[in-house]
């Protein structure tokens, strides 16, 4: 195997046997999982700490996060669209406490911008660029962004609100420790954020109905009934 390619492999075990196992794996567990000898980790990684840095810039990296939100069907309904976008974003989010949890870690490292990454569409390993950590996911905001850039018109907030309102409720909602254990799914997210949880007026300013807009939306205003039914 080609050494990049080798050391991609080995990143790639290192990062699933640390979500898989809660902790650090060691030089033993990797080989063993990759199918090679131990040695075979020192010829292309001088030493486990080379590696396991490696590894977090590459379970970071947020190129591919931006290409899968850039993949979401344009097509598909204003909810459908939050609740692809937010599945994506749980996913990533679970990811990384896991990886933090198990590495010890108290804060997601400081890469740069990733420029490289972004426009490879995947993590590059080596490639680092200048730049402050909030502006590292910019691209990525961006292509969220998109998902929204016709939809004016039926929020009562701008775009980006929204998009930070999930995100932030992603987070939240995502964290066993925050959510208590009861983590929120991905339509439950998105249908907090566009709905609400308060019984409102039968008609909105728009002549539509709650059910009606909801629907509208993408939502199955069937499931506004049964909610309210479900109520005491």
């Amino acid at each position: 195997m080609d050494p990049d390619d080798r050391r991609d492999a080995l990143i790639e075990v290192f990062v699933r046997l640390a979500h898989r196992e809660g902790r650090k794996p060691t030089t033993s567990e990797i080989a063993q999982e990759a199918g090679v000898a131990e040695g075979t980790i020192f010829r292309v990684f001088p030493t486990k700490e080379v590696l396991e840095n490696e590894a977090v810039q590459a379970a970071f990296c947020p190129a591919p996060v931006r290409r899968r939100v850039a993949a979401i069907d344009p097509e598909g309904s204003l909810r459908d669209r939050l609740v692809d976008f937010t599945r994506i974003m749980q996913l990533r989010f679970t990811e990384v406490f896991g990886l933090m949890s198990a590495l010890g870690l108290s804060q997601p490292p400081n890469r740069g911008l990733h420029d490289a990454c972004y426009e490879a569409g995947r993590h590059l390993r080596g490639h680092l660029d200048d730049g402050a950590h909030e502006a590292a996911h910019q691209p990525l905001l961006e292509a969220v962004h998109g998902l929204l850039v016709h939809d004016e018109d039926h929020l009562v907030v701008p775009a980006a609100d929204v998009v930070h309102r999930i995100r932030l409720l992603t987070f939240s909602g995502s964290h066993p420790g925050i959510a208590d254990g009861r983590v929120l799914t991905p339509e439950e997210i998105v249908d907090t954020v566009l709905f609400g949880v308060v019984c409102r007026r039968p008609a909105t300013e728009s002549g539509l109905s709650i059910a009606e807009l909801h629907a509208q939306l993408g939502g199955d205003p069937r499931h506004l009934a049964g909610d309210r039914e479900a109520r005491p």
